[in-house]
């Protein structure tokens, strides 16, 4: 495992070197950090050190989907692939992010699919196209690891960022289409985590305003949020109301109490989910 993702590392630097050269290459974040056409962070999403995908964990039936930050050359046309070892377990759907003006800062929200390979070319200013690669674990698989690449060609170049996607033995509830409310556009981004947190901790009635398409950044955050919840109710049945306290751990929040009275995005920043994830999926303690 520790050679697998030291591998990985070396050909991330290798792709980051080969960037500096020829302004082409492949970043990869969480569906929290979202990335503007300049290439920055959204202020409202900015964080000291984001996560690094490298090895994230997957359930079966369940969706992981991450931030593909493409950097070309102006002017010239690149191709983005994509590819699994082995070929039968995932489903891969890559998703254009499409950027509004929000104040004075441009935040990417609605999504376009986009068939593969994909080819476009940065418009005018723009340094960096940003992405959302959702991937579906499909039921019948196994507890295993599943190597994913993202795959850029710019001309004769090519840059290949690796992932290694681990499957464990627990099931999420598949699909469907995602719950309202969602918040609004220019809200940090984990802010749509709260109204269907609020709904499981507090009792919140919102599912009812109804579904909501899957167009839209904040629609597919809330669905996975959703999806993360189920995981959640299976694992009280383990360990009872530990999940509420894990939960508000890894938010920052002191009880659950104190989480119901605000409506406030959570202490401990943008990320703060993926410790929850790594406690629901895994089991690991929030430290």
């Amino acid at each position: 495992m520790r050679a697998f993702r030291a591998q990985m590392r070396l050909l991330t630097l290798l792709a980051a070197a080969g960037t500096a050269v020829s302004a082409q290459g492949v970043r990869i974040y969480s569906e929290f950090v979202r990335v503007g056409p300049d290439g920055g962070f959204v202020a409202a999403d900015r964080v000291e050190k984001p996560q690094e995908i490298l090895s994230p964990v997957a359930l079966k039936n369940a969706f992981v989907t991450l931030r593909v930050v493409v950097e070309a050359p102006p002017d010239t046309t690149y191709y983005l692939h994509l590819g699994q070892n082995p070929e039968d377990y995932l489903e891969m759907n890559l998703y254009q992010e499409h950027y509004e003006q929000v104040g004075e800062a441009w935040v990417s929200d609605r999504i376009e699919k986009v068939q593969l390979p994909h080819g476009a070319r940065l418009s005018e200013g723009q340094t960096v196209q940003t992405y959302l690669l959702d991937i579906f674990v499909k039921p019948n698989t196994p507890m295993t690891r599943i190597r994913v690449e993202v795959q850029l060609n710019v001309g004769d170049g090519w840059t290949i960022y690796p992932i290694e996607m681990r499957v464990r033995d627990r099931s999420g509830p598949g699909g469907g289409r995602p719950l309202g409310p969602l918040p609004a556009v220019g809200a940090r981004s984990d802010m749509a985590l709260i109204a269907p947190l609020r709904e499981y901790l507090c009792g919140d009635k919102l599912s009812t305003r109804g579904p909501v398409p899957l167009t839209t950044l904040r629609a597919i955050l809330v669905r996975n949020m959703r999806q993360d919840l189920a995981a959640a109710r299976e694992r009280e049945k383990e360990e009872g109301a530990g999940v509420a306290a894990m939960l508000m751990k890894a938010g920052g929040w002191p009880d659950t109490e104190t989480f119901c009275k605000a409506r406030r995005p959570a202490p401990f920043g943008t990320e703060w989910w993926l410790r929850a994830r790594t406690y629901l999926y895994q089991g690991l303690p929030v430290r």
